[in-house]
């Protein structure tokens, strides 16, 4: 392992699980409120792209750390998915 990919791994490693205290927060009290979609949206399909990227340019560190920092955002898009229709489903009128 080269010096490059050391500080590869260690940026991937802190970039991706720095997001772990809210994800942990927002699923054991299923509180999504604050979460926004359209950033939610756009985080998923970067870290997707980065990842593609990654496969593209053979950076094992790009393609781990993209794909599981993708991984954990999905879980808490489609709470904030079914957050979004329970709020709507409860405000039709009888």
């Amino acid at each position: 392992m080269t010096n490059p990919e050391i500080f590869g791994y260690l940026a991937g490693m802190l970039t991706t699980f720095s997001a772990s205290p809210q994800l942990y927060y927002s699923y054991t009290t299923k509180d999504v409120r604050s979460l926004n979609l359209g950033f939610m949206s756009m985080l998923i399909a970067g870290l997707s792209l980065w990842a593609i990227y990654g496969i593209l340019i053979q950076s094992t560190p790009v393609i781990i750390f993209n794909a599981i920092g993708a991984t954990l955002w999905v879980p808490l898009f489609w709470m904030k998915i079914i957050s979004i229709k329970n709020k709507r489903d409860n405000e039709k009128p009888d």
